[in-house]
């Protein structure tokens, strides 16, 4: 059993958009996400059941056989392994669910899904 306070967890840096705290259990693991307008996380499955629900804000999600746009008191559940991607539409806080746990979220072995290749510029 443990006891969390959000207010006083320092949250890992991802990307300079993208903001999480992660309290993991045995089973399940919980994040509270901020994360900027334009902040985007690339398309990728994983064995976990998720669920977000935003707090504040606006953020849409692409599945394969459509979109959903969450705002503030809305969630989402998305199956294990299906392939799912998002963009922050509007800075926004949310609550992110898995279970079972996410070990790349305790790794941060997730961070290369959280950098959009076109945001990028390159000089030739």
């Amino acid at each position: 059993m443990g006891f969390y306070d959000w207010d006083r967890m320092k949250p890992e840096e991802v990307t300079d958009l993208y903001l999480r705290k992660v309290v993991a259990g045995q089973n399940i693991v919980v994040a509270r996400i901020e994360v900027k307008e334009g902040a985007v996380t690339l398309p990728h499955n994983h064995e976990s059941e998720e669920v977000i629900m935003v707090l504040s804000g606006v953020w849409r999600f692409q599945l394969p056989n459509r979109e959903v746009t969450l705002s503030a008191n809305q969630m989402l559940c998305i199956r294990p392994g299906v392939e799912h991607s998002s963009e922050a539409l509007e800075d926004t806080v949310a609550l992110d669910i898995c279970a079972p746990t996410r070990p790349d979220w305790i790794s941060g072995a997730d961070r290369p899904l959280h950098y959009d290749p076109d945001q990028s510029l390159w000089a030739v």
